[in-house]
């Protein structure tokens, strides 16, 4: 569980300290609905795979890794099917990850990332060649990356401040004819986008152009740390770069993590959980544009825009004090559906955000 901004709850509110990562839940009598966690299978409270990692626990403890093995020979298994990953390794958080990736790169080298990008990435690029392109003006990055010889560009499946969809073909595209490496950044979209959640490299394709991806368990798998897949020299240079950092991870953790990948592998007989969340998510988007709100969102992470931060603050606030959770950052507000949200849920959450917008002034 998360803790939760207490200074946007009043004296009165006697809300919780921590708020669950489940979609909804009962607090004093009163039921609330949570789009704060990017969870939109809801598998971070799935029952099942708090059996395995329970199950795991008791049969290995915690930090014996007797069985790691076998279960990164699954998990590799599983990934070559989904992914056609040729090799990979996991790490213990995003940031990991990310350092790890960029360990094989010249310090002469300049990294091209999106304004849009990941907040994991930007820190650990913030001291490196740093070039921010907007995915909205492919003349713009054409011309940055016309002027660098060594060059890496990062490209995002979905754009977790926005909700939408890079332009991944023209970003390709470009990036092919200035020979620039390519990192697919699948942190927001492995488990989301593409056949039975396989992420955006499957939904345009693009197995041959990447060059290494990165991706979550934990959005939506329910699992933990994350992925670098790779073909299998990249690997290795990665590997003995990192020594070993990606060997931290108790068993227990590498289970949940390859359950979760099980399930998301059934899911391909089992389409209507991910159909019912992509219909809900049009639904609530198109609501929300008929309601006044701005929003380029196209994903089941929907963000709508306000005038300024204050704004923002105040529209937090009200959606607290009628039962609605959702989390801001500057002149956003995100709200990560799920499949667990009823449409009685987003209808009751729409009707409040038009009166909120009313009160407030937002709306016309």
């Amino acid at each position: 569980m998360k803790s939760f901004q207490a200074h946007l709850f009043t004296k009165n509110s006697q809300l919780p300290t921590f708020i669950p990562p489940r979609p909804y839940f009962v607090h004093n009598n009163k039921r609330y609905l949570n789009f704060m966690n990017i969870d939109c299978l809801s598998l971070k409270s799935d029952d099942y795979l708090k059996e395995i990692a329970c199950q795991s626990i008791e049969t290995s403890g915690i930090l014996p890794a007797n069985g790691k093995i076998k279960i990164m020979d699954d998990i590799h298994g599983i990934m070559t099917e989904l992914k056609n990953i040729d090799s990979l390794l996991i790490f213990p958080d995003e940031i990991s990850a990310v350092f790890a990736a960029l360990s094989i790169f010249d310090p002469k080298t300049t990294f091209f990332v999106d304004y849009e990008t990941s907040p994991s990435i930007i820190a650990v690029l913030e001291h490196r060649n740093l070039e921010y392109y907007s995915h909205n003006d492919i003349g713009q990055l054409t011309k940055l990356l016309a002027a660098k010889t060594e060059k890496v560009i990062f490209i995002d499946g979905i754009y977790e401040w926005l909700g939408n969809i890079a332009p991944i073909n023209e970003l390709i595209k470009v990036a092919k004819e200035f020979e620039c490496f390519i990192v697919a950044n699948e942190l927001n979209s492995f488990g989301l986008l593409g056949r039975d959640g396989r992420g955006f490299i499957d939904l345009f394709n693009a197995y041959e152009e990447i060059n290494i991806e990165i991706g979550s368990f934990h959005k939506y798998l329910g699992g933990f740390g994350c992925y670098i897949g790779a073909k299998k020299y990249l690997i290795n240079k990665i590997r003995d770069n990192v020594y070993n950092i990606n060997d931290t991870m108790p068993q227990f953790m590498l289970a949940v993590n390859l359950a979760g990948l099980e399930i998301i592998k059934q899911f391909g007989d089992k389409k209507s959980r991910y159909q019912t969340l992509w219909k809900n998510s049009r639904y609530f988007i198109t609501r929300l544009k008929q309601i006044g709100f701005k929003t380029k969102s196209e994903t089941p992470i929907v963000v709508v825009s306000f005038r300024n931060n204050q704004e923002t603050q105040e529209f937090v606030k009200g959606l607290i004090r009628h039962q609605i959770i959702a989390i801001s950052n500057r002149e956003r507000i995100r709200f990560c559906l799920s499949v667990e949200h009823s449409r009685e849920d987003l209808d009751f959450c729409l009707d409040k955000l038009e009166q909120l917008g009313r009160e407030l002034g937002t709306l016309g």
